[in-house]
């Protein structure tokens, strides 16, 4: 038995399939026996969408953006477009982007950025921005993205809010070195923060014995990046954490550095070992 071609606004799949069918919403076929039905103009089918389900298109923007600024951080939150497009996929990109003094000639964020949960494929409706640079101008857009966004991306799909961070304290010390160390005296000095968020005003060392772990310690405030610590006891162990302060206030002290004082055994006895000709057998 032959089958019947099909009439224009209707398509059949496969041959072996039995009647024809009505095209989709949104799409339709220009000619007898067709397969498929092409979309109409501004809708589109994704490369999973099956022949059966109706051309779909992007979404439009998120409305209501708001944003909260923390220091150094952002918060966003939205509601969902107006418009899904007709598909169920629905979910949210966002862009960062730094910006000049004006708020213009604005460039990608780049690494460095925490987002949370995530930058891209958000099913939630908001984010938080974390580890921005303080007194920064940032742009951020919110993409509405659903399955058919590819083929016709475009700005109407996104909503945009520009802010100033504030400024921060500064990011903890990293690290710290003991350039010099004797019997009584260890000379310390260290790297900036990595991010210093405002101009440094002064370091604050924290120093102890190891052995009181943190029981009894002392503080020293410097506005270089290196001081001496002296007046400690030979041939001990002794921690020491570093912070820098900004107009912002003081940041989170370094992690623990511990350095040991020399024991101020003479160095005559070497000499005696010099002198008698046995520097040799003594180093054997």
């Amino acid at each position: 038995m032959m089958s019947v071609s099909c009439k224009i606004g209707y398509y059949r799949a496969l041959a072996t399939d039995g009647s024809c069918s009505k095209c989709p919403l949104h799409s339709y076929s220009v000619r007898e026996g067709s397969t498929s039905c092409v979309c109409d103009k501004g809708y589109f089918r994704s490369e999973t969408d099956p022949a059966s389900m109706p051309c779909t298109r992007p979404p439009s923007a998120p409305v209501h953006l708001i944003s909260n600024v923390n220091e150094t951080s952002v918060n966003l939150e939205w509601s969902p477009p107006r418009s899904s497009g007709g598909r169920q996929d629905l979910t949210y990109n966002v862009v960062c982007k730094r910006c000049g003094p004006d708020g213009r000639r604005c460039q990608p964020c780049g690494n460095g950025i925490h987002f949370s949960p995530q930058q891209l494929s958000l099913k939630g409706t908001r984010v938080s921005i974390n580890e921005l640079q303080a007194h920064t101008n940032y742009t951020f857009e919110v993409w509405a993205v659903n399955g058919v966004s590819p083929q016709s991306p475009g700005p109407e799909q996104a909503v945009s809010v520009t802010v100033t961070t504030n400024q921060a304290a500064p990011s903890p010390v990293t690290s710290i070195q003991a350039k010099d160390i004797t019997r009584h005296t260890i000379s310390l000095a260290w790297q900036p923060p990595d991010r210093a968020n405002g101009v440094i005003l002064e370091y604050e060392v924290k120093y102890y014995e190891k052995d009181q772990n943190e029981r009894s310690y002392r503080i020293i405030k410097t506005s270089s990046r290196n001081t001496d610590i002296k007046g400690l006891t030979p041939l001990t162990s002794y921690v020491f954490h570093v912070r820098a302060r900004t107009a912002a206030g003081y940041g989170d002290f370094s992690g623990p550095f511990e350095f040991m004082t020399n024991s101020g055994k003479p160095v005559m006895i070497i000499t005696e070992y010099m002198e008698n000709g046995s520097l040799d057998a003594f180093l054997r």
